[in-house]
C-alpha cells in the first residue's frame, strides 16, 4: 500500500507544525525542508547511486554488496578518516577472514563497523528521544526512538550522498512513521575523504518487541540491510576530522575560471542572525561567504546554495538559510549573479573549507578556504 501524503510537518526552527508543502515557516518567516528543496536532494541521491552503478559496471567492482569489516573496539576495525592505507588493508583482511557467513549478513547492531563500496558506515547508538516541546510530545502508548550513525566518504574522488529517505523503521513487522522533530538529522552531501554524522527518528509503540530499521543501500536494484534496536545503547564510537587543509584551496580574493563561469570569492566572515529562532547551538558560531558569479559562456548558468557543501576538519557543517541575499540565481550569457552561503561551523575548528560542485557527473569541486 502506498504511503499517504502526510498533512504537516515540524518547522526546524521554531518546531511548529506548518503545512507539509510550505517551503517558507508562516510563524517565523524562515526557509523549511521539504517542497522543492526534498526532491533536489532526491534528485541528487538518485544521480550519485546512477553514476555508482555505471563506476561499478566499468571496473568490475562486486557491485557495492555491504560487509561487516568488525565492531567498535576492535584493533582491525577501529579505521578513522586519517587511518594510513595500511591500517585499511588490515580492515579489509579482517573482514574476509569472517568468512562466507559475513558476505551474506543482513541484519546489524550497535557497534557493527560496515563497508559499503567506498562508504564506511558505523551504528553508533541507539535509545529513546525525550522531546523538550510540550506540543510535540508523542500519542498515548507511543514513544520516540532515535539511531545513530556515521557515514564515512573513503572515495578517493567520488561524491556520496546520505539521507534519512533512505531509512523505513517497522515495529512488529508494521511500519511506523519517522519523526522530523529531533535535531541532527542524518543528511549530507559528503565529497572524497569527507565524514558526518546524525540521527533518525521514529514513533513506534511502547510495548513493541521488535523494531527494526532498513536502510536501502541501492535504489535501483531495492538492495536493503537491517539495523536492529536494542533499547539505550552506546558504542563509544568518535567520528574524527582531519585538520589537513586542501592544498589548493582558494582565498578571499580569488578569480577562478570555471568553465564557463568566472567566480570571485569576496568574503568570508562571522555572522550573526537577528532572528530568535536562528542561533548558533552552544559552541558553534555562523559564517558567511559571498561570491559573484559570472556567466562568460553561451548558455544559461544556474547558481544555488544547494551547490554548496561546508566541512569543518573534515566533518560536515550545516547549512542555514536565514539571509535574504542568499545565492540563488539564473544568468543568462554576459551576466553576473552576486550572494552569500551561511553555515554552522564549530568554534574550535582548525580548518574550515567550502566546496561548489561544479559538475555532478565528475564530482568536480572548487574548494575556498574559510580560515584568515
Amino acid at each position: 500500500m502506498a504511503k499517504k501524503k502526510p498533512e504537516t510537518k515540524l518547522c526546524k526552527h521554531c518546531k511548529t507544525e506548518i503545512p507539509y508543502d510550505a517551503k517558507v515557516c508562516p510563524n517565523c518567516r524562515k526557509r523549511v525542508k521539504g517542497g522543492m528543496a526534498k526532491w533536489i536532494v532526491i534528485a541528487i541521491i538518485v544521480i550519485v547511486l546512477l553514476m555508482m552503478i555505471v563506476s561499478s559496471g566499468s571496473d568490475g567492482d562486486s557491485g557495492g554488496s555491504v560487509t561487516k569489516v568488525g565492531t567498535v573496539g576492535d584493533a582491525a576495525s577501529s579505521v578513522s578518516s586519517e587511518a594510513s592505507e595500511a591500517e585499511d588493508a588490515a580492515a579489509s583482511e579482517s573482514a574476509a577472514s569472517e568468512g562466507a557467513a559475513a558476505e551474506v549478513q543482513t541484519e546489524y547492531h550497535v557497534g557493527d563497523i560496515l563497508m559499503d563500496g567506498d562508504m564506511k558506515i558505523v551504528y553508533m547508538s541507539s535509545g529513546i528521544y525525550s522531546e523538550d516541546n510540550e506540543y510535540l510530545q508523542p500519542e498515548e502508548g507511543y514513544q520516540y526512538i532515535y539511531l545513530q550513525f556515521a557515514f564515512e566518504n573513503q572515495s578517493n574522488t567520488d561524491d556520496a550522498s546520505v539521507s534519512y529517505y533512505s531509512f523505513d523503521g517497522y515495529a512488529d513487522g508494521y511500519s511506523v512513521d519517522m519523526y522530523y522533530g529531533g535535531d541532527d538529522d542524518l543528511s549530507a552531501t559528503l565529497s572524497a575523504g569527507r565524514s558526518t554524522s546524525g540521527y533518525i527518528y521514529f514513533t513506534v509503540p511502547e510495548d513493541a518487541q521488535e523494531i527494526e530499521v532498513e536502510y536501502t543501500t541501492n535504489y535501483f536494484t531495492e538492495d536493503k540491510i537491517t539495523f536492529l534496536y536494542e533499547g539505550e545503547q552506546d558504542s563509544g564510537y568518535v567520528l574524527e576530522g582531519t585538520t589537513e587543509a586542501t592544498a589548493d584551496a582558494f582565498a578571499v580574493g580569488d578569480i577562478i575560471e570555471a568553465g564557463g563561469l568566472t567566480i570571485t570569492y569576496l568574503s568570508c566572515e562571522v555572522d550573526t542572525s537577528d532572528s530568535d529562532y536562528d542561533q548558533p547551538t552552544g559552541g558553534y558560531h555562523y559564517i558567511t561567504c559571498t561570491f559573484e558569479f559570472e556567466n562568460t559562456g553561451d548558455s544559461d548558468e544556474y547558481i544555488s546554495i544547494y551547490d554548496f557543501d561546508c566541512y569543518a576538519d573534515g566533518l560536515t557543517c550545516t547549512q542555514k538559510y536565514y539571509r535574504e541575499d542568499a545565492l540563488s540565481a539564473t544568468i543568462s550569457s554576459g551576466h553576473k549573479a552576486q550572494g552569500t552561503v551561511t553555515f554552522e561551523v564549530p568554534d574550535d575548528a582548525a580548518v574550515v573549507e567550502v566546496e561548489y560542485l561544479t559538475n555532478y557527473w565528475t564530482s568536480n569541486r572548487i574548494v575556498f578556504s574559510c580560515n584568515d
